[in-house]
């Protein structure tokens, strides 16, 4: 087991890994609910990267939040709409003693902030924060320091809640600024981001949206009230895979100082108005500002340039087909060479499957040309063109940046298709030197349960899923909610949120999943102290906000790693604003360069001490 991280702050620069076991838990069999095969290694755990061990250290962590669902909407009476997919996890130091919070969020109330104690224990201080929006249904939060004080600042999502701008007072409290800041929307709210869209040095805010699926009648539920919800017509729009279906249209909240925002959205050319999951920011051009691209939940996904202040969408030329039911959306750089990739998880396509067949019949592998998949008699495809949809595939898309403005969907070749995909985090979990991702699944009550993914990725262009031989799966407390039975049917555990921060300061990233009607997972890395690492806390120019957007080099070992830093994305969650760098089995640094947003001259550091936290401040 891990020692207990006991750092006092002024440690935090300068800090070393702490002694762990080299004990990899023993994957337990498949239970008798015939899903194990969802949470199954997908190739033998022999072969590929070394495989991180993670524990579940939850009942020791002071933790008692538990995510709950509405049983009139998917419960008792289970309708097919987005009031069965869950809320978020955010992770941010949001007292400034250098120890990573959790925030997380209930759809029915109260939302909970915990702060981090050390040693993976947490203090719960919902309460004295004022960030517990009660009586809402809350969705999904991003933080991000909007007044440049130094304190990260929190936007939190509802539907129909209405959303809330809470400005951090520097003191462990919040205020609801939200009156009078521009940034006030009562809809059907999904993911936020904070970045800067126009280089101007201070953070704008990305706001998704997606389709009413609220009727006007009011439902109540102990002490919670919320507006009754209707069945999707699942079928309708699926048999239509790229018809543009309407929603509610994103915000992008432009930054004008002294805590005032404008939705410039249309005017700087982002038409994104259907049913928007994920946003998710990276400079895929290498041009010095962020392009963006927004998941669609049914229908093509948008992928924009940003030419300076203004956006371009360049979806059709530079990706060709998108996920028809797009989630989670993440760039990371895959496969070494300083151009972002983009990998796609898709949940819709899979909703096709009948919860009275369990697990029977479903392929969880391939891709059908249909979203309705076999339920019509679809096909298996083999490639992105022997689909019959022009503008989107149906499955997760996983593209490799080529470097020339244009993509490659390799997820088949990359091993990055699955099923019934919500969120994902991106992160180096065994400190190998490449970037690994954690996908969250599951629909829980009335379908069979199915695991989350861990992909560990060999540098060579494939991902090993090895979620059972690291312990993640299956989960610590069993497959079922004990207890909890609808009809005689049990309520499957399934998952919806992701993020990833290195807790307990030991120089790996541990993973926090919230869950869909229970309680969340704290997933401690174990893994051995082998690869070495550079954590990088880069800070904007003034030395107080996270860096957003920011791009950095490492060379170590005669090798380069290449990071972004990104605010909230890979869905309703936020990882670590620390940035991560595993360096294999490096033992010195030469070099790290940072390419800061607005900036056309790079800060580079040359040799810095391995295995450290790292502050550098934009000049």
């Amino acid at each position: 087991m891990k020692s207990a991280a006991t750092m006092s702050l002024v440690t935090l620069v300068g800090l070393i890994a702490c002694g762990r076991s080299n004990e990899t838990p023993t994957p337990k069999p498949n239970s008798k609910t015939g899903a194990g095969a969802g949470a199954a290694d997908s190739d033998g755990a022999s072969t590929g990267p070394r495989v991180p061990p993670f524990v579940d250290v939850l009942p020791a962590s002071g933790i008692t939040f538990r995510h709950h669902f509405l049983d009139s909407e998917t419960g008792s009476t289970y309708k097919v709409n987005p009031y069965d997919h869950g809320s978020g996890v955010c992770i941010a130091d949001v007292d400034g003693d250098g120890l990573e919070d959790l925030y997380l969020l209930d759809f029915a109330g109260p939302n909970a902030l915990y702060r981090n104690l050390g040693g993976l224990r947490f203090e719960d201080i919902t309460a004295k924060a004022g960030i517990a929006v009660a009586r809402s249904i809350s969705v999904g939060a991003s933080f991000g320091d909007y007044d440049g004080d130094g304190d990260p600042d929190l936007y939190v999502t509802t539907y129909r809640g209405g959303n809330h701008l809470f400005r951090n007072r520097g003191d462990g409290t919040f205020e609801d600024v939200t009156a009078g800041s521009g940034t006030e929307y009562d809809g059907h709210s999904n993911s936020a981001s904070w970045f800067d869209f126009d280089n101007d040095g201070d953070l704008d805010l990305y706001l998704c949206n997606i389709g009413k699926f609220t009727t006007e009648t009011i439902q109540r539920e102990a002490d919670n009230a919320f507006f009754q919800g209707e069945s999707l017509p699942f079928v309708t729009l699926a048999q239509k895979p790229d018809n543009r279906v309407l929603g509610e249209a994103d915000k992008l909240f432009r930054n004008d100082g002294g805590g005032k925002f404008t939705d410039v959205a249309a005017e700087v050319g982002l038409q994104s108005t259907e049913w928007n999951g994920d946003v998710a920011t990276a400079d895929i051009d290498l041009d010095g500002d962020l392009d963006l691209y927004s998941s669609n939940m049914f229908g093509a996904n948008h992928l924009y340039l940003n030419e300076g202040g203004t956006f371009r969408e360049i979806t059709n030329a530079a990706l060709g087909r998108t996920s028809w039911g797009g989630m989670g959306a993440r760039f990371f750089d895959a496969n070494g060479d300083a151009h972002p990739d983009l990998y796609v998880v898709d949940m819709h396509s899979d909703m096709w499957s009948d919860p009275k067949n369990g697990v029977k019949g479903l392929r969880p592998l391939e891709k059908f040309n249909t979203p309705l998949g076999a339920t019509t008699g679809g096909m298996v495809i083999q490639k992105p063109g022997d689909t019959f949809a022009t503008h989107v595939l149906c499955g997760n898309t996983f593209f490799v940046n080529d470097g020339d403005g244009t993509f490659s969907e390799r997820s088949r070749e990359a091993g990055l298709e699955n099923w019934w995909p919500w969120g994902l985090a991106i992160g180096d979990f065994n400190n190998d030197g490449h970037e690994d991702a954690f996908v969250t699944a599951g629909m829980g009550f009335p379908y069979a349960y199915w695991g989350n993914h861990l992909y560990l990725n060999d540098g060579a262009g494939r991902f090993h899923e090895r979620a059972r031989a690291a312990g993640v799966e299956p989960p610590r407390a069993g497959e079922v909610i004990a207890g909890l039975e609808i009809d005689g049917k049990p309520f499957t555990r399934s998952s919806r949120t992701v993020a990833c921060a290195d807790l307990d300061l030991d120089g790996d990233l541990d993973l926090v999943v919230n869950n869909f009607n229970h309680e969340p997972y704290l997933l401690r890395n174990d893994s051995p102290e082998s690869n070495n690492w550079l954590q990088l806390d880069l800070r904007a120019r003034g030395g107080r906000r996270p860096a957003f957007g920011a791009r950095v080099e490492v060379l170590a070992g005669g090798r380069t790693w290449y990071r972004w830093l990104a605010s909230a994305e890979g869905y309703l969650a936020q990882n670590s604003a620390v940035l991560h760098v595993g360096l294999g089995e490096a033992r010195a640094i030469e070099r790290v360069t940072v390419h800061w947003l607005g900036d056309a001259e790079p800060t580079v550091i040359d040799a810095p001490k391995i295995g450290q936290r790292l502050r550098v401040d934009q000049p």
